[in-house]
């Protein structure tokens, strides 16, 4: 959890199948599914689930993005007089919510803007829910913001697992390897192209009782490179069965049970999970241009779609604002004496370390690390220790 943000060790009951690397290596590059296809399969999921619940109204999580525009250009299009609610978060002054609104308004649509002044306080509260050490879990308060509207959410969850948005790491992945690099070496690689997830002092984060090893990490990714595929078809095939299946994907189930809303998210279909994989990830990626989502952008452009991603920063905030503000003050208070610490799981070491760097550099990989002790120090007293319940609020 503290390395790689999600835990591939536990089992899970997912909703999205494990992909076989055999049917990467069976893939014939001539046939794989083309826009076309994709779109009308897509149309086709969209159709039957609002066929099937028969919603008056629907709510749909909306940033400036490809994916979530690709699904409200998709359902607008097939239901031009369904009463839709489009929901976005922002965590600041910035103007994503206005370029959504402009967006969810050329749609025809109804749009709500959440504004979360400080994503922390709730943290209690929300790892209650998903009982899991984590932060950033922005997606309850669309999922909360929803349910005013409709107990049917759609999302556009798993556009850059399977179409390749992810560009900002694919590069430099390509430009760090070479082809005769082994397993191992190319798990590095994915790794240092995960930098915000770890720091590079990355073993002295533990205490005494706990023993941290990198080959361990490296162990638990190496079916995803061991193996003669295309080193990008390596990259999304670890992708996927990683932060979207333990991370994204069982964080947003929790909270749709939570809240009682069903979500839906017809990219993630198995019908489209088992498309993305048939096609080459030359199709999904420009190495040369640095853009991805080819093929879904290539719907969304069909479709005259309202989309400025150039604009997006998703539903993520600035970690140096948020620690400035409030963060650093609710770290430092909670930890001071924490039980992480008593019982020798984290190094207090280290947290100091981190503390004085954070002070001197602003560095955000550190300002992330500090928040996830933060919230495994609340996980660890509400369900080890039993020292707080869901109501202590920071």
């Amino acid at each position: 959890m503290l390395t790689l943000r999600y835990d591939p060790t536990i089992e899970i009951k997912s909703p999205i199948p494990q992909i076989d690397i055999n049917q990467i290596k069976n893939r014939r590059s001539d046939t794989y599914p083309s826009a076309e296809d994709i779109e009308n399969e897509l149309r086709g999921i969209i159709r039957e689930n609002i066929s099937r619940l028969d919603p008056k109204r629907i709510s749909l999580a909306l940033s400036t993005g490809i994916d979530s525009n690709l699904m409200l250009s998709l359902i607008r299009d097939e239901y031009p007089k369904l009463d839709v609610n489009c929901i976005s978060v922002s965590f600041d002054e910035t103007s994503e919510g206005n370029y959504a609104r402009k967006i969810a308004e050329s749609k025809d649509t109804d749009f709500s803007n959440v504004t979360v002044d400080n994503p922390l306080k709730d943290l209690p509260l929300l790892i209650s829910i998903i009982k899991e050490p984590r932060w950033n879990l922005y997606q309850y308060y669309f999922i909360e913001r929803s349910k005013q509207f409709s107990n049917i959410l759609f999302t556009g969850d798993g556009g850059d697992e399977l179409f390749g948005g992810y560009t900002f790491r694919y590069n430099k992945f390509l430009n760090l390897l070479n082809h005769d690099h082994d397993w191992k070496q190319r798990v590095r690689y994915y790794l240092d192209c995960h930098e915000r997830d770890w720091v590079p002092d990355q073993e002295k984060i533990f205490g005494a009782n706990i023993r941290f090893d990198w080959s361990s990490i490296y162990s638990l990714l190496k079916k995803y490179f061991d193996n003669d595929l295309d080193p990008l078809d390596q990259v999304f095939l670890a992708d996927y069965h990683g932060k979207l299946i333990y991370d994204f994907v069982p964080t947003n189930e929790r909270f749709f049970n939570y809240f009682g809303v069903t979500g839906l998210s017809p990219i993630l279909d198995h019908k489209i999970i088992h498309m993305s994989f048939k096609i080459p990830p030359c199709a999904k990626f420009n190495n040369k241009t640095n853009m991805g989502k080819i093929q879904l952008r290539e719907i969304l452009s069909n479709l005259n779609g309202s989309n400025i991603s150039d604009t997006k920063i998703g539903f993520g905030m600035d970690l140096k604002k948020l620690w400035s503000s409030n963060a650093k003050q609710i770290v430092t208070s909670t930890l001071s004496d924490a039980s992480i610490f008593r019982d020798k799981l984290i190094s207090h070491e280290f947290y100091d370390r981190s503390i004085k760097k954070i002070d001197e550099t602003c560095d955000v990989r550190y300002i992330s690390k500090m928040l996830q002790l933060l919230s495994l120090e609340i996980w660890y007293k509400m369900f080890i220790t039993f020292e707080v319940s869901s109501k202590y609020s920071l």
